[in-house]
């Protein structure tokens, strides 16, 4: 049962108190206020003396209410209070929520900062350019050119802080070293790949550094090729020695196909009744077909053929050929090939017989889009380089005007002197 209402010393202010909980030593208690709005009597409850509550808040609240009905300003009554409480309580959770949530972002913001200054670091992501491309078979010497060589410059430097300036030391580096310029082409390239692999991964957005670095200048086309002579002594040296480098390099010379061209055949790849070879993703990415010499099908009607599947070429160890054996090499020193060469362009290598062979087709009259046709290459302009061997009309026109020349000149008169 509900306790009765009592009055209290402040008119307006009545209490009940609670029938058995404490607050302190004295029963807890409810207070209530009364007033008029409106010309009407309303009541109230305000809340426990344990909550909060005294006579002298109660007091306080109700003059307020009170002076506002009187003025006509602010909340006449205790629940428009209390509404107006609430929206300014749920306001002000929601600033707080704003706030906390605008610092979270911050802070979210400021750690990814760190973390992406921390992952574009040059060091950092080759190491992760490493780890993605850990089947690539030239990345054990990629590693190397940028241990020796560009690490000592940029490795501690967040990729956007690099510049085209820290290239270019890299390459003045070494050179002064005296390495090749190819070596530092390819170093210049090998950082060119892990900015475009930064860029992929969202750890870089900037423009590559190596762009507009001053590459030098190289020719490292093979000028050396072999006269008939030598390539038939070669084949026939090599045949005492090893029969797998006899007939790899004899489908070169003849053929022009390169070593991976050739380490890759299959037996399926082999058609000896239509004498042609299926060239499967060579370099340029075409398919090609490579026509067979009869020194070619001879060899291979001569070879017991394997499944279709089946490496025509292996190792003595039954596994692919990765490249061309010692053997090659032996034969070649052995014959005094390059006895006296230092320009590696003019020595004798196993991509001699391919040259070997596209120089010879030249010189037979051969045209250059015949020629491209052979070597698989994707543009003109690279076998250009054959143009001066298929050039004998050029030498015949020379010839012509030399002999026209020497006409003129026997018909000539002396201009000295004078008419008698």
């Amino acid at each position: 049962m509900a306790q009765a209402r009592q009055k209290t010393k402040v008119q307006g202010i009545r209490f009940r108190e609670h029938a058995s909980r404490k607050h302190g030593l004295q029963l807890d208690r409810y207070f209530f206020i009364r007033y008029r709005v409106d010309g009407k009597e309303k009541e109230e409850g305000l809340g426990w003396t344990s909550e909060g509550w005294t006579l002298a808040k109660a007091a306080d609240t109700l003059s307020e209410l009170k002076r506002n009905a009187r003025t006509g300003e602010g909340e006449k009554t205790l629940g428009e209070k209390r509404k107006v409480a609430e929206t300014v309580k749920q306001a002000a959770e929601e600033e707080r929520q704003r706030v906390e949530t605008e610092k979270a972002a911050a802070e979210q913001a400021e750690t990814d900062r760190i973390r992406l200054e921390s992952a574009s670091v040059f060091n950092t992501v080759l190491d992760q350019y490493c780890k993605s491309h850990s089947d690539k078979k030239s990345l054990k010497d990629e590693k190397i050119l940028m241990r020796l060589w560009v690490q000592p410059v940029v490795g501690s430097k967040r990729l956007q802080e690099i510049t085209m300036l820290d290239v270019e030391r890299v390459k003045r580096n070494m050179l002064k070293a005296g390495r090749s310029p190819r070596r530092v082409q390819y170093a210049v390239a090998v950082v060119r790949q892990i900015f475009n692999y930064a860029k992929q991964h969202k750890l870089f957005d900037g423009e590559n550094p190596t762009k507009g670095v001053k590459l030098p200048k190289i020719d490292n086309r093979r000028m050396r090729f072999l006269s008939p002579d030598e390539a038939n002594s070669l084949l026939n040296e090599l045949k005492k020695h090893s029969m797998v480098s006899y007939r790899v390099s004899l489908l070169s010379l003849y053929s022009g196909l390169r070593f991976g061209e050739i380490a890759g055949l299959r037996w399926q790849h082999v058609d000896i009744e239509n004498r042609q070879i299926v060239i499967l993703d060579p370099k340029n990415g075409k398919t090609r077909f490579s026509y067979m010499a009869d020194a070619v099908c001879q060899m291979f009607s001569e070879m017991k053929p394997g499944k279709p599947n089946d490496l025509v070429f292996e190792s003595r160890t039954k596994r692919d050929l990765t490249q061309i054996s010692d053997t090659f090499n032996r034969v070649v020193a052995g014959m005094g090939l390059n006895n006296g060469v230092e320009d590696r362009r003019m020595k004798v290598v196993f991509h001699t017989l391919r040259h070997s062979c596209a120089s010879q087709l030249a010189m037979s009259g051969a045209d250059l889009p015949t020629i491209q046709s052979v070597l698989g290459h994707k543009t003109l302009a690279m076998t250009e380089r054959y143009s001066h061997l298929s050039n004998q009309h050029i030498r015949n026109a020379i010839d012509r005007l030399q002999d026209a020349m020497n006409t003129v000149k026997s018909n000539v008169i002396p201009m000295t002197g004078r008419a008698g």
